[in-house]
């Protein structure tokens, strides 16, 4: 079924609506700026009521904007004061840490090293020797020890006195530390007059060159020792480990058979290096390990 269209007529009554609340609002607002006089205006109350509601705005307004300013006042006066303080303490407990950190980066150097040679003691040696012994474990590298002691270095001390036997030692380290230049190498005063160099990824032959280079080394400095019966001047005598660790084995092998390497080296007439030329079956960790010939030298 078809509808009729609508007339244009029909739409008179909306557009007449929308007409009038233009005027209505277009003279209001006219008379609310004063462009039109009250007494000509078609709505005064309309005009009216608009200026009012006007005027309730802008002092809302105005006390919101006061009230606003009002908070940014106390947080101004309250907050900035309050946040200088909270950095100036944050700055000193910042200072405050590494000063501690420092302190305690101090303490640590000082429990693993030897206070009268500046290189690492025992202890440290033997925390460094567990972790490279199962690093080189680990990568199927080799570790090499060297064994160091001072020819007749009591006989030093009973002509010279301790004091200049103490220098005599720190001599040696220097001398020690110069020679072993790598950053993993590990110089350590082992006990006494002995001290080691643990190298890590270094076989027999690197060993060896490193026990020839602290043997010319010490010839070069030429300390003197009048009274030695191996030479005139302060020597050493190094034995030499080197092995391919098992991650389960006996460490303690390695500095075995270095300290035998020193023994032989000993008994060879002294100012000489001497390696173990074999690797002895590594014992368990549960067994003990060999009887040292450390104890039988002079």
């Amino acid at each position: 079924m078809r509808t009729k269209p609508k007339s244009p007529l029909s739409n008179i009554p909306s557009l007449f609506g929308i007409a009038l609340a233009v005027a209505l609002l277009l003279d209001a607002t006219l008379a609310f700026n004063g462009l039109v006089p009250e007494q000509a205006s078609l709505y005064p109350t309309a005009a009216r009521s608009l200026e009012k509601l006007a005027t309730d705005i802008l002092h809302s307004g105005i006390a919101l904007v006061a009230f606003a300013g009002g908070i940014v006042l106390a947080v101004s006066l309250v907050l900035l004061p309050m946040q200088h303080v909270y950095r100036a303490r944050e700055a000193r407990l910042l200072q405050e840490r590494k000063r501690l950190e420092a302190c305690n980066a101090r303490l640590a150097r000082q429990a693993a090293s030897d206070g009268l040679l500046g290189i690492a003691n025992r202890r440290e040696f033997e925390r460094v020797l567990k972790m490279e012994w199962r690093r080189a474990a680990r990568e199927r590298q080799p570790l090499s020890l060297l064994m160091i002691d001072i020819d007749c270095f009591k006989c030093f001390n009973d002509s010279y006195g301790h004091q200049r036997g103490d220098t005599c030692l720190r001599e040696v380290a220097g001398i020690l530390r110069g020679a072993a230049a790598r950053p993993g190498d590990l110089v350590a005063r082992y006990g006494g007059e002995e001290m080691v160099v643990l190298m890590p990824h270094t076989g027999t032959e690197g060993a060896e060159r490193m026990a020839e280079r602290i043997h010319a080394m010490l010839a070069e400095r030429a300390l003197p020792f009048p009274d030695s019966p191996v030479a005139p001047r302060v020597t050493v005598s190094i034995g030499i480990s080197s092995m391919l660790p098992v991650r389960d084995a006996n460490r303690s092998i390695l500095v075995q058979q270095a300290d035998e390497g020193l023994y032989a080296a000993k008994e060879s007439g002294r100012n000489r290096t001497a390696t173990v030329p074999h690797l002895r079956p590594i014992p368990s960790q549960g067994e003990a390990p060999l009887r040292s010939g450390h104890a039988q030298r002079a």
